[in-house]
């Protein structure tokens, strides 16, 4: 059997577990088209958001920060467009929106006089019609105006919880708020870092109960550079009944470069895991691994290990490695949960750069800049429930674009419950095919051409894809300098 553990959707019942089967039969999914017309002109932001039985649900914007207005729009599961609606939401700024069973949620940031911001939850119905506002927190002092409300919630979109920073004098709290029924529930305010000059939160989760958890790295002054400067906890609260625990995570002369939460609802555990450097904040020497029992807290495995030298070779060259140098610049892009209380890591290489070019107009030197995005390869850790490392793996891709954000860069990841796939745009700067590459429980893979270029000559966006059921991933596609989507059927 395998034991990856399935995406769970509230409005999707769980599958049966499946015998294992062949790699040719688990690689085999449909591909549906949307038609070309469906693109707005006045967008250039999309994100696939979610499914329900109303159908798919995309939002849209002129760029990413969602101030003042945003645009959903609604498909039937077969692609096809039905309706879409601008949704205003003046002076105020979209903070998260989730596609429930029956309806869509989503919050706001609204900015107040005196530099303080509130936070709003409203409802869109199948008509895209919206309801008044219910507030959630009111004129919040927050740290900065880059500062956030941040909502969390479970994998059966069930539990709801905001949570939100302020910090007076140099201590910094956390102000969290359960949602009973999308109105302000229980409360509280804990003091998490004294005398610290910056906090930044890794990532937060919370469990089935709706206990929070977070990753965050706080530094000791604002010229920090040393890894004793830095130092990152794992913050655990159950907000109903107040027990806290709050650890640091790392010996002090190590960076956490990279860090991850996911909830295992099959052995009821959290678990954080990430990369760890020794001599800069984005290298990669190891991984750690740490699970926790979320109804005490206690620790059931803590784990960190180097990464095997013979897949450091293999990324950065047998000479680099043989001087002791390690990997670096690796993100984490999901964590699976596996059924046995592992989980899979799958990482990408990516960074920015940038490059300056000298030319001569009319004998006077001119410069101009470029930012060169940069995504590489795609390293996978299988890890046991020990936190032991089962077997790893690299997919070998080198994307590189110029001044467009890494628009068509990255990959997208879609897991089901017997196999994940990752699926990338190969030589972005030829005519590229749509790769898909799939493994099982093993490590085992197929790789093949997912879209053929000569015959579609399509990109896809992994940045704007959902996966949005526990068999079906929409992913946004560039179709000869046109927009639409496809829905992939697993």
């Amino acid at each position: 059997m395998f034991k990856i553990k399935p995406f769970v959707f509230s409005m999707y019942p769980l599958l049966l577990a499946l015998v294992l089967l062949t790699c040719k039969g688990l690689n085999a999914q449909q591909i549906i088209w949307a038609q070309l017309n469906n693109i707005d002109k006045k967008t250039d932001f999309t994100k696939v958001i979610g499914q329900n039985k109303h159908g798919v649900y995309v939002l849209k914007h002129k760029n990413s920060t969602f101030r003042k207005y945003f645009i959903i729009e609604r498909f039937d599961k077969r692609m096809n467009l039905m309706r879409s609606k601008i949704i205003k939401i003046p002076n105020a700024e979209l903070q998260k929106i989730v596609v429930l069973e029956n309806d869509i949620v989503f919050f706001t940031k609204v900015f107040d006089k005196g530099y303080t911001s509130s936070l709003h939850v409203q409802h869109l119905d199948t008509n895209l019609n919206i309801d008044l506002p219910t507030v959630i927190a009111a004129e919040c002092d927050l740290p900065n105006a880059n500062s956030d409300f941040k909502i969390e919630y479970n994998e059966n979109r069930k539990q709801f919880l905001t949570w939100y920073l302020t910090e007076q004098n140099n201590t910094f709290e956390i102000n969290l708020c359960t949602l009973n029924n999308f109105k302000k529930g229980p409360t509280k305010k804990i003091e998490i870092a004294k005398g610290a000059f910056d906090i930044d939160f890794l990532k937060a989760a919370i469990d089935v109960s709706g206990n929070f958890f977070g990753i965050y790295t706080e530094s000791k002054n604002s010229k920090a550079s040393k890894a004793a400067d830095f130092q990152t906890h794992l913050l655990c609260i159950n907000v109903t009944d107040g027990l806290i625990k709050n650890i640091l995570i790392h010996n002090p002369e190590e960076y956490i470069t990279y860090a991850d939460l996911c909830f295992n609802s099959s052995k009821n555990t959290m678990i954080a895991s990430g990369f760890y450097g020794k001599n800069t904040d984005d290298e990669v020497a190891g991984y750690f691994s740490i699970q926790i029992d979320t109804k005490d807290f206690a620790f059931i495995s803590n784990v960190q290990n180097p990464i095997n030298r013979k897949t450091v070779s293999d990324i950065i060259g047998i000479k680099a490695e043989a001087r002791g140098d390690y990997l670096s610049k690796f993100k984490i892009r999901k964590t699976i949960p596996k059924t046995d209380g592992g989980q899979i890591i799958i990482a990408e290489r990516s960074f920015i750069t940038n490059q300056s070019d000298v030319f001569y107009v009319n004998g006077i030197a001119q410069t101009s800049y470029s930012k060169i995005f940069n995504n590489d390869e795609v390293l996978i850790l299988s890890i046991d429930s020990n936190g032991a490392l089962l077997w790893d793996e690299i997919v070998f891709k080198n994307q590189l674009s110029t001044n467009d954000g890494g628009y068509n860069n990255g990959i997208v990841i879609m897991i089901n419950e017997d196999n994940f796939n990752i699926i990338y745009n190969d030589k972005l700067n030829a005519n590229a095919d749509v790769i898909q590459v799939t493994f099982n429980e093993k490590g085992e893979r197929i790789k093949k051409i997912l879209i053929n270029s000569d015959q579609y000559y399509a990109l896809v966006i992994p940045s704007e894809y959902n996966q949005v059921t526990s068999n079906s991933a929409v992913l946004p596609i560039n179709q000869n300098r046109d927009y639409t989507y496809i829905k992939l059927l697993y």
